[in-house]
């Protein structure tokens, strides 16, 4: 009788653990979705959309400071008035817990003034990193790491 009972809840944990496991992954792939039907919306240029991905109190950090929402969308709109036919890629996803990472690939020409830039004429593509953490199924907080010296570089604004 004893064995079994010991059975029964070594049973009874293990279906738990894999009950919250299925749970987590579950929550960790509507994350995913999330993040690449974002990069989606980007492509598209559509920033009307932009806020609905995101928490009212959604901050983008940088190593200078902290931005609001507000912020980050006007910064995208000034990437995408720079950068007109911007495209991205996901190149991979990966997620754990709350956290989904997405290294990226963009690509397009510089042919109008924007982001400090003056209209180069000339085309730029670069890999990054973002690194974004989910509340609610929208993005919370955002993490980037990308080159910019590259972009400045391929729009001949720095010597190689």
């Amino acid at each position: 009788m004893q064995k079994r009972c010991a059975f029964l809840l070594s049973l009874s944990v293990v279906a738990m653990t894999l009950l919250g496991q299925a749970q987590t992954v579950s929550e960790q792939e509507k994350n995913k979705a999330v993040a690449r039907e974002f990069v989606e919306v980007m492509n598209r240029g559509k920033l009307e959309n932009y806020s609905d991905f995101h928490t009212a109190d959604f901050v983008a950090h940088s190593a200078e400071r902290d931005f609001t929402l507000a912020e980050d969308l006007a910064a995208a709109r000034e990437e995408r008035a720079a950068f007109p036919d911007m495209q991205g890629a996901v190149n991979h996803m990966v997620a754990e817990g709350d956290l989904v990472v997405v290294h990226w690939t963009i690509w397009g020409t510089n042919t109008q003034p924007g982001m400090g830039l003056p209209a180069t004429g000339k085309p730029i593509k670069i890999s990054g990193m973002t690194l974004f953490r989910f509340k609610g199924g929208k993005i919370s907080e955002e993490w980037n790491a990308w080159s910019w010296l590259s972009v400045l570089k391929q729009l001949g604004l720095l010597c190689p």
